[in-house]
């Protein structure tokens, strides 16, 4: 019986020190202490831990640099957590636009992976090479900008619209050259769906919780801290033909259908880019650069918009936001409009 007591008494202690074992996996602090190139002029790290990102932001173009590029890091990680990989403290990053992983197990066992991100002066895949097979609500394979899903800078519709076989921004092949197409076209359920391309998250759930508010589907936004002087780029634009007005005959639920009218004008495409500062969690606007198109002829033009600053603060985000209907939004479009871009630079002083 003696012994009996002993083994219950052990049994209770382990399963009661394994209660105690933190679940808590993350990365508290991250600081470069050293890299391979002198050119690299290192600014700051930022930690974004609700969605496992680290963005390193070095104050050059990196598509100057000779790479591949290996950084020194001091990391910081939850009490009791451990790192599964990144055990020698080093990065190397093969090319600018390449994300790395590392993967914190917390005390208990649960791990979660941290992708890091370099963050420069040009924004990740901007020259719109990179795409990747993603699956939809449908069940079917559809391609998507970037490499993957979590380390995109870049997002779309595409997802919200899959399930009616939609998608509505994808891939143009040229050669050795890939561009984008953005177009305006339909569902069984929406009368207009504008197609979009954007820096930031395409927010299923919000999509699904606001079905009537298309803005609600979308978050805007990349960490960024330097103040280009304009924004520069190649499109072209072929508006529908029928431009017209979708209301919901149920303000609240697109499940009641849409009545249509044809209205006076022709279709636009929107290009913007704006700079904020988000600070405990108060966003300011600290610049704006915008254009609006309608049909040109059938060969990329390059335009080079500036931003218009209103404030000497310095930025934490910018957004780059690109439609195939500048009120797709408000469900006014013509389906069959057509935006395409190519080359995206940020230009400095």
């Amino acid at each position: 019986m003696k012994y009996i007591f002993i083994f219950i008494s052990v049994l209770f202690f382990a399963i009661g020190c394994s209660e105690d074992k933190s679940d808590q996996a993350e990365i508290i602090d991250a600081y470069i202490t050293d890299f391979s190139d002198n050119e690299l002029d290192f600014q700051k790290t930022s930690i974004e831990s609700e969605d496992g990102k680290i963005f390193i932001f070095f104050n050059n173009d990196l598509r100057n640099i000779t790479f591949p590029v290996s950084l020194n890091a001091d990391i910081k990680v939850s009490s009791g957590a451990k790192m599964g990989s990144f055990l020698n403290g080093e990065l190397i990053f093969s090319n600018p636009d390449e994300v790395l992983s590392i993967e914190v197990i917390a005390e208990d066992g649960t791990s979660k992976v941290w992708s890091v991100f370099l963050v420069h002066k040009q924004l990740q895949n901007s020259d719109f090479e990179n795409w990747f097979d993603n699956m939809g609500m449908n069940g079917k394979s559809y391609s998507e900008i970037g490499l993957t899903s979590v380390t995109s800078l870049w997002a779309t519709a595409n997802m919200g619209t899959s399930m009616y076989k939609v998608y509505g921004t994808k891939p143009i092949i040229e050669g050795s050259n890939t561009l984008v197409e953005i177009t305006t076209g339909e569902t069984s359920r929406v009368d207009i769906t504008a197609g979009t391309l954007f820096t930031g998250i395409f927010s299923l759930a919000g999509a699904i919780a606001n079905p009537t508010d298309p803005e609600q589907a979308t978050e805007f936004g990349t960490p960024f801290i330097f103040r280009p002087k304009s924004i520069k780029l190649k499109y072209k634009y072929q508006a529908g033909e029928n431009y017209i007005q979708a209301t919901l005959k149920d303000p609240t639920s697109i499940f009641g259908g849409f009545t249509t009218e044809d209205i006076p004008g022709e279709d636009e495409c929107t290009i913007y880019a704006f700079l904020e500062s988000r600070v405990d969690n108060v966003i300011t606007e600290l610049a704006r650069a915008e254009f609006f198109s309608g049909t040109t002829d059938n060969t990329l033009a390059e335009i080079n918009l500036n931003f218009n600053y209103t404030s000497n603060a310095e930025p934490t985000h910018i957004s780059i936001v690109f439609s195939s209907s500048k009120d797709g939004a408000f469900w006014r479009g013509a389906v069959g409009s057509s935006l395409v871009i190519d080359d995206l630079e940020l230009i400095y002083e």
